[in-house]
């Protein structure tokens, strides 16, 4: 049986909002969607996230395929007689996420020859600091600046609002939350990529 399944994906400027990273958030979606249509295969190798996304995705999948998909696939795990998870350099899907993410960035540089593009990300676009470094390698010189501006804005912008957050806290007030899911995603990217 195979993993390889055709699957919807998301342009990088259909990922474009602000205070988002474009790159977290269409990997996120990819992340999910693959553990959801992930199919089953003799020796599949998956680390510790996938193998309990893989889990937690039954739920969506029991609607629509009566749990056969997650049960199949951990069925031939189960039969291949592995030693347990396997790291994320052997885990299949953490390579199809790891070509997604070169992909999308490759995209994403591409978006960067336009200087309207660069004027909107430097004043409004969102990079975490995973990502910033990694889209330079795909960037000219020249542009390389403009992604360290961005970094810099989002920070500043960040810093600010879980200040406020911290004065909001002090009052007992403990809306606006959210904050400390963007400061994460900023500091790390997205969980599990």
């Amino acid at each position: 049986m195979k993993t390889e399944v055709s699957m919807p994906s998301t342009a990088a400027s259909q990922a474009l909002t602000k205070r988002t990273c474009p790159i977290c958030s269409i990997l996120r979606d990819f992340q999910w969607t693959l553990a959801e249509t992930t199919e089953p295969q003799a020796n599949l190798r998956l680390c510790n996230f996938h193998v309990w996304a893989l889990a937690r995705s039954r739920d969506k999948l029991s609607r629509s395929t009566p749990g056969e998909t997650v049960t199949a696939v951990f069925w031939e795990m189960l039969k291949s007689r592995d030693k347990g998870k396997a790291s994320a350099d052997e885990c299949a899907l953490c390579h199809r996420v790891l070509a997604e993410e070169v992909t999308r960035l490759r995209e994403l540089a591409q978006r960067f020859q336009s200087a309207m593009f660069v004027q909107w990300m430097t004043t409004q676009g969102s990079l975490c600091l995973d990502h910033a470094p990694k889209l330079k390698e795909f960037v000219p010189l020249r542009l390389r600046p403009s992604i360290d501006q961005i970094v810099e804005r989002n920070r500043s912008e960040l810093e600010q609002e879980l200040q406020s957050f911290r004065e909001r806290l002090r009052h007992g007030v403990h809306e606006g939350g959210g904050i400390l899911g963007r400061v994460a995603e900023f500091l790390v990217g997205q969980r599990g990529l």
